[in-house]
């Protein structure tokens, strides 16, 4: 961790040095850790909420809950837990054909099931706490009936900017060599992805869940239609846009 992965070239064996150790990694392994990582997300998800309800100007509590919000993936780059956001940048094994696609798809699969888990427990154990008052728990309702009605189209390319911001942090926090600083630029990059206000798959899975067992009019089925199509924009925001692009430039530069 302490080495500087600077540049396309770098970051590309750095990530490729990243996906042989996912993929030697045990089930139980992958599962624990990506629970965590839905867990993590969720704890800066329910400081964004506590904040942005706390506050009487919308657009004040809004920037209050962004500054926090990235609390959940600083923990995920310093604990080593596993995303599916940016995880979806080992595609790049795949891309210098060290893995198949198939490999790739089942370790990232196995990990947005765990993220699941972790972000469902954490929206269960919020409403029966009983930790949002009335206004938070209304900002939640709204959060969750607006994200299941958002257009297929819009929701898709909406997923896709949102990763796209997400591992570009991530991708500045490999060219770091001090925590101190991967945790700067996470915070910065991560502020701009909650103000721009992009889907993204495992913060949804808390916002709907926390939504749903608070009482909002949303099904499971409007659940999956978000969870599914935000699953897709992410993957190829990070999988194919970030992780792509990277990689080209690491082939051209050889």
């Amino acid at each position: 961790m302490g080495k500087n992965y600077s540049g396309p070239k770098a970051l590309t064996e750095y990530i490729l040095n990243i996906s042989k150790n996912k993929a030697n990694k045990s089930l139980i392994t992958l599962l624990l850790q990506g629970i965590l990582a839905g867990m993590y997300i969720s704890v800066g998800a329910i400081a964004y909420f506590k904040l942005s309800a706390a506050t009487g100007d919308p657009g004040i509590g809004s920037f209050l809950g962004a500054l926090v919000f990235p609390l959940g993936i600083i923990a995920i780059l310093l604990m080593q837990a596993e995303l599916f956001t940016s995880d979806s940048m080992v595609m790049i094994a795949v891309y210098n054909k060290n893995t198949k696609f198939k490999k790739i798809i089942k370790i990232l699969l196995i990990i947005l099931v765990a993220n699941l888990i972790g972000a469902i427990f954490i929206a269960f154990m919020t409403n029966i706490s009983g930790i949002f008052n009335e206004k938070t728990m209304d900002l939640a309702i709204s959060k969750a009936t607006y994200k299941v009605n958002i257009p297929i189209v819009k929701l898709l390319f909406n997923s896709i900017l949102c990763n796209i911001i997400v591992c570009t942090g991530v991708c500045l926090s490999y060219s770091c060599k001090d925590e101190i600083a991967k945790i700067v630029v996470v915070w910065l990059s991560i502020t701009v992805f909650v103000l721009s206000g992009t889907e993204h798959i495992v913060a949804n899975m808390y916002f709907l869940f926390i939504g749903y067992f608070g009482g909002a009019n949303i099904t499971i089925t409007s659940i999956f239609y978000n969870l599914s199509i935000v699953t897709i924009g992410n993957f190829i925001g990070g999988g194919i846009i970030v992780s792509g692009i990277n990689y080209l430039i690491y082939k051209l530069e050889k």
